[in-house]
């Protein structure tokens, strides 16, 4: 789970919390000001009905008395008025009929309202005439009570959804730095080096921020070091273009084959397809689409191609075919020209992006051409190797640590254990070694 998703539900479920909490005060607080809004309503209603049932109960006028009580109560929030005499003999009950409406039937078995009642007595001087009591009705609770629980609600769930869309923006706004920090330590951890992170504003991620653009920083300036000093050692070693390809084996059909085992064990890493008349920009597009799936039809890794086809003038269609080409295969970039075409890198990017694999053969090895490789992500590189240790110990630590793998296409050592002390993962042999 990530830290976003973590996040999301911390504060999502407190939030929930919060809210079921904050509806129980809110139903406890409006319960209780309803039922102390009725005691007091009650309170000032007793006071005028006594008053009235005072001067009727002194007349003897019963029917005067309950046509004013109907007059006032009936349809309220008074659900029974009741006149005891001093005796306690009853003078006078009403009941009125219910005032409930548009209330659920669960609530008042969910929320109990307890009856309100208040008593008074009535006088006429010295003289106790009887004692009054109104009672509240229940109703007219609940349907106060169910009104505020429904706004409540209402703005509770309308929170909700606010929160729930709010809550995963500002998550993911606050972790957007650790996203890139993690995007970047994954670049470093395949060689490849990214540009600078941008400082989050927390104190926190912008350290961390800060300690991966310097590792970062501190890799690329050794890297350009270690392949300046390349360059430089490599005008004082002897040319190796003419050094043949090792262990060239023919095929039929115009095909040759090479296949690189690891300089650790009798382990195939790569076999590749050449042909015996090397591609040109002379080659019709017809035969470069036959030999692609000439080599699609094969069950070899890699199919060796000139880089000066990138000139050819169909290359548009050459594109559109090697974009086609399935995970698992390498198009292999023979580096035949002094410099790299306006549209290299663009191809080859273009191709990358399609999800195709990509290795190169006989490059040069200075700092222009490494650094035009380096967002391409070559699987191979395929050198032809000298009699110089230090150089080429230096040459496969700065392509390994560009996360290339090192291949001796062509070499005067022929022994696999002084080329892997060299740091060369494989070499051209036979069907075995």
């Amino acid at each position: 789970m990530s830290l976003a998703k973590l996040l999301n539900g911390i504060i999502i479920i407190l939030f929930l919390i919060g809210a079921v909490l904050l509806f129980m005060l809110e139903i406890t607080t409006v319960r209780q000001s309803i039922l102390d809004q009725m005691s007091a309503n009650l309170e000032t209603a007793i006071t005028a009905l006594g008053l009235v049932l005072q001067g009727t109960l002194l007349n003897e006028d019963k029917v005067l008395a309950e046509t004013i009580v109907n007059a006032m109560f009936d349809g309220g929030f008074v659900s029974a008025i009741t006149l005891i005499d001093p005796d306690g003999q009853m003078l006078f009950h009403k009941v009125f009929a219910s005032t409930q409406q548009n209330v659920p039937a669960w609530l008042p078995h969910l929320i109990a309202m307890p009856p309100v009642k208040v008593e008074q007595e009535l006088t006429d001087g010295w003289r106790i005439l009887g004692s009054l009591t109104l009672e509240g009705h229940s109703g007219y609770a609940y349907q106060h009570l169910w009104g505020a629980i429904s706004r409540t609600g209402l703005a509770l769930l309308a929170g909700l959804l606010v929160f729930s869309l709010l809550i995963p923006w500002i998550c993911h706004r606050l972790l957007r730095p650790l996203v890139e920090i993690n995007q970047q330590l994954d670049l470093v951890r395949k060689h490849h080096y990214g540009s600078e992170l941008p400082t989050p504003w927390l104190k926190e991620l912008k350290a961390v921020a800060g300690s991966v653009n310097q590792l970062v920083s501190e890799r690329k300036r050794d890297m350009l070091q270690q392949r300046l000093k390349i360059a430089q050692l490599g005008k004082q070693q002897e040319a190796s273009s003419h050094l043949p390809l090792l262990n060239l084996r023919p095929l039929d059909e115009g095909w040759q084959q090479q296949h690189f085992y690891s300089t650790q064990g009798d382990i195939l890493l790569y076999r590749r397809l050449l042909p015996l008349k090397p591609f040109s920009c002379e080659t019709s597009i017809t035969a470069l689409q036959q030999a692609v799936t000439d080599w699609l039809d094969r069950g070899h890794d890699g199919l060796s191609l000139p880089l000066s086809l990138l000139a050819h003038e169909e290359w548009d269609l050459l594109a559109t075919t090697l974009a086609g080409v399935p995970k698992g295969r390498v198009i292999d970039w023979r580096w035949d020209l002094a410099t790299l075409p306006a549209n290299g890198v663009i191809a080859f990017m273009a191709l990358e992006r399609a999800g195709v694999a990509q290795a190169f053969s006989a490059i040069p090895l200075n700092n222009e051409v490494l650094t035009l490789l380096d967002p391409v992500k070559p699987t191979f590189i395929s050198l032809a190797v000298t009699n110089a240790p230090l150089y080429w110990n230096l040459v496969s630590q700065n392509l390994h640590g560009s996360g290339y793998t090192v291949l001796a296409e062509a070499s005067s050592i022929t022994d696999s254990d002084i080329l892997r002390a060299w740091g060369i993962d494989g070499y051209a042999a036979g069907a075995s070694s």
